[in-house]
């Protein structure tokens, strides 16, 4: 299934393949930029994983056929990542959860979308039943992305991220079911 290309918005194009050891490097310095240029995900720019770390977990998913870690690049720029992690438990193996991140200078050219797809085609392939991800209430474009392609809200944690002014925020649950 991977490497896939996809045509985006624009025109270029972008090629959406598993990571590998060899991109820790280039995966912590995609994480550290793109988590300082948006409030949209939990982790900050100082709780990125150094590279160590970062090669350990990219182990972790190429060794586990019930996870999934995807990079998105354009002209070998990483411009998007997405994780998928199958539970283990026998009663909720059917269960997957969902992570994405696009660096803001490519957002609305059609990216996540396409990493979504992949990821939701690659899940089905592999016998999951249900997608679930957790999406920050403010950000609307992301749940506008997941509701189109079939997500819909169960349910709302309260004031579940402190940001960085001191203030919270309400988190919402989506899911995406199969048959």
């Amino acid at each position: 299934m991977f490497p896939k290309r996809v045509l985006l918005k624009d025109g270029s194009s972008l090629m959406i393949r598993e990571a590998n050891i060899w991109d820790a490097k280039r995966i912590v310095e995609y994480m550290k930029e793109v988590t300082s240029e948006t409030d949209f995900l939990i982790t900050r720019p100082d709780e990125v994983y150094d590279v160590s770390t970062e090669r350990s977990y990219i182990k972790m998913y190429r060794n586990d056929p019930r996870k999934l870690m995807l990079l998105g690049e354009i002209n070998r720029e990483i411009v998007s990542m997405l994780t998928f992690t199958g539970f283990g438990r026998k009663r909720t193996r059917h269960v997957g959860e969902l992570g994405i991140s696009v660096k803001r200078r490519y957002w609305g050219l059609g990216i996540g979308t396409a990493m979504m797809t992949c990821a939701i085609e690659w899940a089905k392939e592999n016998g999951f039943k249900r997608i679930q991800l957790e999406v920050l209430k403010s950000n609307e474009r992301a749940i506008g992305l997941y509701r189109k392609l079939g997500f819909e809200v169960e349910g709302v944690k309260k004031k579940a991220v402190r940001k960085d002014d001191g203030s919270y925020e309400d988190v919402l649950i989506m899911a995406l079911l199969f048959d």
